[in-house]
């Protein structure tokens, strides 16, 4: 119960209020005509009135309520240059006020929004979603009073290296999207070329359709989008996929978001090739690289998560080993730290199997940390 009054303090408020004006009235009741005069309290004749005083109550809450959640964002409204900023770190106040009745619930708005505040560091990215979101919850107030909204599409593009919480944040922005009635299910679908090019003549439309198809009413995420067209191959079906995927996107403005991901660079020559793509994605997202420091702090997230602690001193053995293979194609930011604290997990199994006593099960020890990079590094693995 407490809970659920936390999450609606418009509730919570109307309860007290109703609460204090009916005690009031018991009170002032039992004080001018003693106990007998309770019985008179609810009547007929006083029915209207009880209601009137009611409807008061209710919209005296709503106001209250209204004034304090706008003095709320507006304390983190910065006014810069380019306009009015919601600090990054403020995402939470972006609460959605309104949710169509017919909504899917999943993850709650709120509760994706909490999930983004909790990922380390991703502070440009926080800020383009503040931005997204702001804009969306005017849409939707101006939809409530009856004000036209210009229909802006949705696609995005998400330029960065694997490993940088993209795929996180697409699925994220689902539930967002849900929250604010922009789609109906808000669910993600990932793909890549082989999700959607076929072998032969005529499979690959049927392929892509099929996918999108499975992708309405919510985001289909393509990663390494550039894939899907091999420039020197003039037989490849890439071609096929992307035409079918434009004309499945502009059929279906209304209940279908497209995210294309990849390295930046390759993202761009992929969209300045194909004419008429460019011009579907309507915002775009850079993703910058994890920091060392911030990497340390995934790993120690990634071990607290699993009922691990990582010894003191770990980031000594750990950032020289980020900064050697960083610039490497094959770095994966995350998705290498999590590989490199799969192998302490393992190092820390054959350590106690050997000596049972040499630790406690859910500590790593710096032996293992250390076995850890040298077994990275002999096998190539980042």
């Amino acid at each position: 119960m407490n809970s659920v009054l936390d999450r609606h303090p418009t509730l919570s408020l109307l309860i007290v209020m109703t609460g204090a004006s009916l005690l009031t009235a018991a009170i002032m009741a039992l004080v001018t005509g003693g106990v007998g005069a309770l019985a008179h309290l609810i009547t007929s004749d006083n029915l209207p009135r009880l209601m009137a005083a009611l409807a008061i109550i209710l919209i005296g809450a709503l106001i209250t309520y209204s004034l304090q959640r706008l003095a709320r964002v507006s304390a983190h409204v910065t006014p810069t240059s380019k306009g009015a900023q919601i600090e990054p770190e403020q995402l939470r106040l972006l609460k959605i006020e309104f949710l169509p009745p017919d909504i899917q619930q999943g993850r709650s708005t709120q509760e994706a929004l909490d999930d983004l505040d909790r990922m380390i560091g991703l502070m440009p990215v926080k800020a383009e979603i503040n931005t997204l979101i702001a804009r969306l919850q005017l849409e939707q107030r101006r939809r409530q009073e009856g004000m036209r909204v210009t229909a802006v599409t949705q696609h995005m593009i998400f330029y960065g290296p694997p490993g940088v919480g993209k795929t996180e944040v697409a699925r994220a922005l689902g539930d967002i999207f849900r929250g604010l009635g922009v789609l109906r299910k808000g669910h993600l679908v990932e793909a890549q070329r082989s999700d959607l090019v076929g072998q032969y003549i005529g499979h690959t439309a049927q392929k892509t359709l099929d996918l999108c198809q499975r992708s309405l009413d919510g985001i289909l995420f393509i990663d390494e989008a550039y894939s899907l067209y091999v420039q020197e191959a003039a037989n490849d079906f890439g071609r096929e996929a992307i035409d079918t995927l434009l004309k499945f996107m502009e059929d279906n403005r209304e209940r279908l978001i497209v995210i294309v991901a990849g390295y930046k660079a390759k993202m761009i020559s992929f969209l300045q090739a194909n004419d008429g793509l460019a011009s579907r994605f309507s915002k775009s997202i850079d993703f910058p690289p994890y920091s060392s420091e911030e990497l340390c702090k995934i790993m120690a997230s990634m071990a607290n998560g699993q009922g691990f602690h990582l010894p003191s001193g770990y980031e000594e053995k750990i950032i020289p080993w980020i900064e050697t293979h960083r610039s490497g194609e094959r770095w994966g930011n995350a998705r290498s730290v999590r590989n490199a604290f799969e192998k302490m997990r393992e190092a820390q199994a054959v350590r106690l199997m050997d000596n049972p006593a040499s630790g406690h099960i859910d500590n790593i020890a710096l032996e293992d940390v250390e076995a850890a990079i040298t077994l990275m590094e002999k096998s190539s693995l980042v």
